[in-house]
């Protein structure tokens, strides 16, 4: 997982402040820096957020279609949220399944500069990326076990955020699986 802060910023955006080393998780591709999100990574986007955009985050999946449109690459399906941000999402071999579904979000590092300059993601661009997360666009089985997995953990964390945002406070962040057990006893 990436060493990452994240803190709201002055323009209702999340800040994100990477540390450490390169890792499998977070590391330089040509001039790109490729983060592969974990969901204590999405738990970690979330939290800065206010309640007013984690309601409009919870609206827009409930009600709307979540369904983006990927272009096939080599490197996986990718989508583009702008000039200096993409989407990728990989299907592959995987370290404890033979076939998962991840997302990268990839940042232009034109420098190729190591630590990575923060950067700032706001709503939608959260929201896009937790649509990647879920969106049901491939035929293999495991693209909907993955999706459904995704969504439950995703929820589960705008859920307890919304219901009672202190335990998502402190230094010891719950895990994901955590926050997924808290929101079915709550």
């Amino acid at each position: 997982m990436a060493n990452i802060t994240t803190e709201l910023s002055d323009n209702n955006t999340v800040r994100i402040t990477f540390a450490g080393r390169q890792a499998r998780h977070l590391r330089l591709t040509d001039s790109w820096t490729d983060w592969m999100l974990a969901m204590d990574d999405f738990r970690d986007l979330i939290i800065p957020l206010s309640g007013v955009d984690v309601n409009f985050i919870i609206t827009e999946l409930l009600n709307n279609s979540n369904r983006l449109q990927f272009v096939n690459t080599a490197s996986g399906q990718e989508y583009n949220l702008n000039n200096d941000k993409k989407i990728v999402r990989r299907l592959g071999a995987g370290n404890t399944r033979n076939e998962y579904q991840s997302v990268a979000l990839f940042i232009r590092n034109d420098t190729q500069r190591w630590t990575p300059e923060p950067i700032e993601i706001g709503r939608d661009e959260i929201l896009y990326l937790i649509r990647a997360m879920i969106t049901l666009d491939c035929p293999a089985n495991y693209c909907i076990a993955d999706s459904l997995r995704n969504l439950q953990y995703l929820l589960s964390i705008l859920w307890v955020k919304k219901a009672n945002p202190r335990l998502l406070q402190g230094i010891r962040k719950p895990k994901a699986s955590e926050i997924f057990r808290i929101s079915l006893v709550k």
